[in-house]
């Protein structure tokens, strides 16, 4: 039986090797730079502070930062670090309590949804605020196995931001 060598002509292994390694860099090339554009950042900072003005002169005042952590594609993490100040008729009313809280939280995202179920919650050294509180002003979805939504936002094609549906509130700084 005879080898048909016309087609070794169209072969030329050098040459293919030389395509598919130029192939795979470019590839690469893309990948790396996509990850060091993207705003999908592993971690985010979100300095915070706002007022709740309760019926009558009754405010509480949160100041702190989120912290957002990519654990991985579908798992991350949030801390929050700061306080919570309470007023009546313009006078602070006891001292500042500190919050240091963590929630981890697995998730999916839908368009522009982000939809996140609690999988742990943990007081972080220092803290001394109430459950309630937290729930409260910090993170609406506490405990184990509780869902939320929030919307995630673009801005100026650089900064990740987050909120209700149609108001961007917190805003990554990093």
């Amino acid at each position: 039986m005879t080898v048909n060598r016309s087609i070794l002509k169209f072969i030329n292994l050098p040459m293919m090797l030389l395509f598919i390694g130029g192939f795979a860099a470019a590839i690469g090339g893309f990948v790396i730079h996509t990850m060091y554009t993207s705003p999908l950042k592993s971690q985010c900072v979100m300095p915070v502070s706002f007022y709740d003005i309760k019926q009558g002169k009754d405010v509480a005042l949160l100041r702190g930062s989120y912290r957002s952590y990519r654990d991985s594609i579908s798992r991350g993490h949030v801390t929050f670090v700061g306080s919570l100040s309470r007023f009546s008729d313009g006078q602070r009313v006891g001292q500042p309590v500190t919050v240091n809280r963590e929630l981890r939280f697995e998730g999916s995202i839908t368009h522009n949804l982000l939809q996140m179920t609690i999988t742990g919650h943990n007081r972080r050294i220092g803290d001394q605020s109430s459950d309630d509180d937290v729930s409260t002003y910090v993170f609406p979805a506490l405990h184990n196995g509780e869902s939320g939504t929030t919307s995630l936002y673009l801005l100026d094609g650089k900064v990740m931001a987050t909120g209700v549906e149609t108001v961007a509130r917190i805003a990554c700084m990093n």
